[in-house]
């Protein structure tokens, strides 16, 4: 005889806002199931407000936004959101409510990646996230080495790179932007591979 499987609750959207505000932990929101957020080191927390720092001079002089962990991506495919570790937005629908908890269309999505979370976001959330219409670059930032995995939208594809070494730049021309990974790892040693 096998144990009985828990019943997997079905929520709506504004459930779920609600229970987030109701607990104050952030969950994901996939078609109707929540998923709980993992917790992140002081390393993760460093370089996403490296990051930030670094791209808020762009935003100001664009009339774009910044948003750092705590806003939602809402996915096309399904009901989805997800909490990227950086949203980098120029649509002025996404820029009106500053009330607002998700953005619709980033141009420019960042996860902070780990060993535990890596595989989560190349290949779960990088295919929904390819998926947005308005993104033209997604970047995984490692934690563990001076390492910067960098997805660019081509007319009919995705580049993809790998931006490696403390003395590197990662180059998004189509936002007409660099990012020095002395800056992105600012105050962090790591064994530079």
């Amino acid at each position: 005889m096998t144990a009985a499987q828990p019943i997997s609750k079905t929520y709506t959207f504004d459930e779920y806002v609600a229970i987030e505000q109701a607990e104050g932990i952030r969950y994901e929101y996939w078609d109707g199931q929540i998923i709980a957020m993992a917790g992140t080191t002081k390393r993760h927390n460093r370089i996403v407000q490296s990051l930030s720092r670094l791209l808020y001079p762009f935003a100001q002089r664009n009339g774009c936004d910044v948003y750092a962990e705590n806003v939602r991506q809402k996915l096309k495919t399904g009901q989805r959101y997800v909490y990227p570790d950086i949203i980098y937005t120029c649509d002025p629908a996404d820029l009106e409510n500053d009330m607002g908890v998700w953005v619709n269309s980033p141009s420019l999505l960042i996860e902070v990646v780990s060993n535990s979370t890596q595989s989560k976001d190349f290949h779960e959330k990088r295919p929904h996230y390819t998926k947005l219409p308005s993104l033209l670059y997604y970047l995984l930032v490692s934690q563990t080495d001076y390492r910067v995995e960098v997805f660019e939208r081509n007319v009919d594809f995705w580049k993809y790179q790998v931006i490696e070494g403390i003395e590197a730049v990662v180059d998004l021309p189509l936002l007409a932007m660099s990012l020095s990974l002395k800056d992105i790892y600012e105050g962090i040693t790591l064994a530079d591979n």
